[in-house]
């Protein structure tokens, strides 16, 4: 119920390599930015369903880094697609085609056609029971697709951007017809109050 009350949620398409130079790619919906200064993201990791830890959670610790994607709706087929069981050994950009891009700041390779990757130091990995970990990210770079920034504002060209939304189950969500909603000025609000 929690999941299903707390929507929508961005996912995280995490790409970690293992020791091995094995590159895996799998989503996480329990994520989201956590402060600016420092640059610092969340993600939320619970294990297998036979219990034991999932390939990317050992990977970001062994490596001490990995890279966040974010996929748009062309890619949520193929996202959801590297959920699945795949066997340490097995690449899932390998076995299902995804173009790989070496890293800015990091030695793991982003998602190439990813309109935004985060490049991530890992911060710090903390158990939160026998189920789940909490790995925290700090930023290094940002990399995104050509025309997505408006840098001199630093702001983002929203309708450019159609970021996968996790809902719950196999539910997912696109965003749609965003709207600005400025915050008023407190003062302004008690004087409305007042005028009844």
């Amino acid at each position: 119920m929690l999941c299903a009350a707390v929507i929508p949620r961005p996912v995280a398409w995490i790409t970690s390599r293992d020791p091995n130079g094995v590159v895996n790619a799998a989503p996480f919906s329990f994520f989201n930015v956590f402060s600016e200064d420092p640059a610092l993201v969340i993600i939320g990791m619970n294990r297998r369903p036979g219990g034991e830890r999932k390939d990317t959670l050992n990977n970001i610790e062994t490596a001490g880094e990995f890279t966040v994607n974010i996929a748009d709706s062309a890619l949520a087929e193929i996202m959801v697609a590297t959920a699945a069981g795949f066997p340490p050994e097995i690449s899932e950009p390998e076995v299902l085609g995804l173009k790989l891009a070496p890293g800015e700041t990091v030695s793991i390779p982003r998602l190439a056609d990813a309109p935004v990757s985060l490049e991530c130091a890992l911060f710090e990995a903390r158990a939160l029971g026998p189920e789940r970990h909490l790995v925290i990210g700090e930023v290094r770079a940002l990399c995104a697709r050509p025309g997505l920034f408006e840098n001199d504002r630093k702001r983002m060209s929203v309708p450019h951007f159609d970021p996968v939304a996790r809902l719950f189950a196999t539910g997912y969500a696109k965003l749609s017809d965003p709207y600005d909603l400025p915050i008023p000025d407190w003062q302004s609000l008690s004087a409305k109050e007042d005028r009844g």
